[in-house]
């Protein structure tokens, strides 16, 4: 294994940097950074998490625990609105989750929300430790970094963030790859758990691995061989994961074969659109504060290894991970993608603003201590200190993350759902079609709106009904005669058709009378307004008709058949049972550490452990649902904890026992 402290060392430490690098100074870095993204959801514990996209989430963990898991590949929508082939990392950590820390349907996200990020941080603080030893480099890389993850690359993004964290725990073991078996196995795992999160990520960090070989090989003035020699297990390795990815892919592990091109939809939006998204991105990022910080980050990698930088993986890491970044500039080919995506296809953009902070901060602690201006350097610092500061109010300002009601579900949306849910409890089997309307400024938004309210539709379904639930886009009578809703807009008149077959389809396989649900939170405007607001009466006939408000569900006989029950508070109770089921999943990942990389510290290990334990329970849980094809429940989850942690524990052992191999043999 190689030598954790690399191949640089920090200079002599300050009495503060050994203050730093205590295990108390770690833990309140660590808490800093979880009060910041989780102190609202603790003083508003009712409250869903921020953003629109964690509804996608929450509806396919509660499949994943409710029903077989094929039915998360079946579900697929009209137009494929619906279908994510096996990015199926993030429902499988929600489903332990809810299993074993008895966290709620609604919680599941938050939880996600909150720990995701600050890991990601924390792993990128312990990767730039463990190859530049100064505590002050783990802290500013953790906050400074971790100040970011509030920009929009970052905020309900799950599968992306997810991704993310499998890739920044993978740094760690670009380097021992080289000689290690532990290490070429944990590469693999990261890297394969990023392929069943976010396929296309993956793709394009190894394409990054072949680059960072590539700058190796003109930094050696072409020696190959030595190229070869350093990287070729590395290469290797992110090979084996990628064909093992569009294997399982193909082969249907939990029942049916999934392409790839399920794994990214992008929206039917013109360029117009994509560029004005990434100028908001971007300025949101605050760059006159970080870019200069980036900036200072690269200089001083460069100066610090100089000829050798393509052999520091620090600072290889770091420069070639910012060439997906490319990605961004697609509108000058007059290509019509989402541009600013690329932002949350590599970390490397992040990690050199933290190491840019650390950088200057070292320069300035530096002129002080050499008896230099040393107001102007503690001004430096408290400048620092204050881009710190801006990041994470700006983020938390922008995201709405700390807005109790601004998230994917308010609390009229949840009270009409809970009423859904309510009246539907005895309705098994049947189809429902939630109908849907508005009038957005622009017609290919009304593509988001339908997304969205379907996405969010499906928190109303009962347990074990979630593929039942479908969307018709327009008018009730025209749903209910069987018609498509035109406006002679492009992309709502494509959307109607599709939606009204999709419905159809799911209508003939239940073989069932659907009902048809008219509800207020997705009918702020269009066709069906006077219809959820009273002003007229739902057309008569004989299909069953679900008008529904905040005070509950109304048919269009007049009859109440469902209304809102607010939800029971566990107390203490649920707090320990979250706390031991919390602990229980870090178990496999602490038991794994010491196989991987048994040198790590704590620095390495804060972030290392409850990534390995994420990415060890969920290659397990998805193989052994591939196995059972049954609900993920818990018992099947308490059995993949215990798997994971035996595993870990005979690789340990088994391998701390394995005999030294002599030089001499072969």
């Amino acid at each position: 294994m190689d030598n954790p402290a690399a191949s640089t060392r920090a200079p002599a430490l300050d009495d503060f940097s050994r203050w730093l690098g205590r295990p108390l100074a770690f833990g309140i870095t660590t808490m800093i950074l979880l009060a910041v993204f989780g102190a609202t959801f603790v003083t508003n514990p009712e409250r869903v998490a921020p953003t629109k996209d964690p509804a996608y989430y929450t509806w396919r963990t509660d499949a994943l625990t409710q029903e077989e898991p094929v039915t998360l590949l079946e579900i697929e929508g009209a137009l494929g609105m619906f279908e994510g082939g096996y990015r199926v990392t993030a429902p499988v950590i929600g489903g332990y989750l809810k299993d074993v820390a008895g966290i709620g349907t609604l919680r599941v996200t938050v939880v996600l929300m909150v720990v995701l990020p600050v890991l990601m941080a924390l792993l990128m603080a312990g990767f730039a430790f463990r190859h530049y030893r100064d505590p002050l480099l783990w802290h500013l890389v953790a906050l400074g970094s971790g100040s970011l993850l509030l920009t929009p690359p970052f905020v309900g993004y799950l599968d992306n963030v997810l991704c993310l964290v499998f890739l920044a725990a993978s740094l760690y073991f670009i380097a021992p790859a080289k000689n290690s078996w532990p290490a070429r196995i944990a590469l693999f795992s990261f890297l394969f758990a990023a392929g069943l999160t976010h396929p296309t990520t993956l793709v394009i960090f190894c394409a990054v691995l072949g680059m960072m070989a590539a700058a190796k090989l003109v930094f050696r003035r072409f020696d190959l061989r030595s190229v070869i020699a350093d990287d070729a297990a590395m290469l290797l390795t992110a090979f084996a994961s990628a064909v093992a990815t569009v294997a399982l892919w193909t082969a249907g592990i939990w029942g049916k074969s999934a392409s790839l091109s399920e794994s990214a939809l992008s929206p039917p939006y013109g360029s117009d659109f994509f560029v004005d998204r990434l100028v908001l991105w971007v300025k949101a990022m605050t760059p006159v504060l970080n870019g200069p910080l980036l900036v200072a980050g690269i200089i001083g990698l460069f100066a610090l290894f100089g000829r050798r930088s393509a052999d520091e993986e620090l600072a290889r890491v770091s420069m070639v991970w910012l060439a997906p970044l490319v990605g961004i500039f697609g509108f000058l080919a007059g290509k019509a993608y989402p541009y600013y995506r690329f932002f949350n296809t590599t970390l490397s953009w992040v990690l050199l603003i933290g190491i840019g902070m650390f950088f200057v901060a070292r320069y300035l602690i530096g002129i002080s201590a050499r008896g230099g201006a040393a107001k102007i350097a503690l001004v430096g610092l408290l400048g620092i200190a204050a881009i710190i500061f801006s990041n994470f109010t700006k983020g938390l300002d922008l995201s709405g993350w700390n807005n109790a009601d601004g998230g994917w579900l308010s609390s009229s949306e949840r009270r009409q759902l809970d009423s859904v849910r309510a009246a539907a409890e005895d309705q098994e089997g049947r189809p429902f079609v939630f109908v849907i309307d508005d009038e957005p400024a622009r017609d290919f938004q009304i593509w988001g709106f339908s997304k969205l309210s379907g996405n969010t539709s499906r928190y109303g379904m009962p347990e074990g009904e979630i593929e039942n639930a479908y969307l018709y886009l327009g008018s009730l009578e025209n749903a209910l005669s069987g018609q498509p809703t035109l406006r002679g807009q492009e992309t709502y008149d494509m959307l109607s058709p599709a939606l009204l077959e999709d419905a159809e389809a799911g209508i003939e396989r239940a073989g069932a009378e659907p009902i048809y649900v008219v509800a207020e939170a997705f009918n702020p405007a269009g066709e069906n307004v006077d219809l959820v607001d009273g002003e007229t009466e739902a057309p008569s006939g004989d299909a069953e008709v679900w008008i529904v408000s905040s005070d509950g569900v109304i048919t269009s006989g007049g009859q109440e058949v469902g209304s809102y029950e607010a939800p029971e508070d566990g107390g203490i109770v649920d707090i320990l049972v979250a706390l031991i089921g919390f602990l229980l999943l870090l178990v496999p990942g602490y038991l794994a550490l010491r196989f991987v990389l048994p040198s790590a510290g704590l620095a390495e290990g804060i972030g290392l452990v409850p990534a390995l334990s994420i990415t060890l329970l969920s290659l397990v849980g998805i193989v052994v649902l591939g196995v059972v094809r049954a609900p993920f429940t818990t018992p099947i989850a308490l059995l993949c904890v215990a798997l994971s942690s035996l595993a870990a524990w005979f690789a340990g052992v088994r391998w701390q026992e394995r005999p030294a191999v002599s030089p001499a043999q072969p």
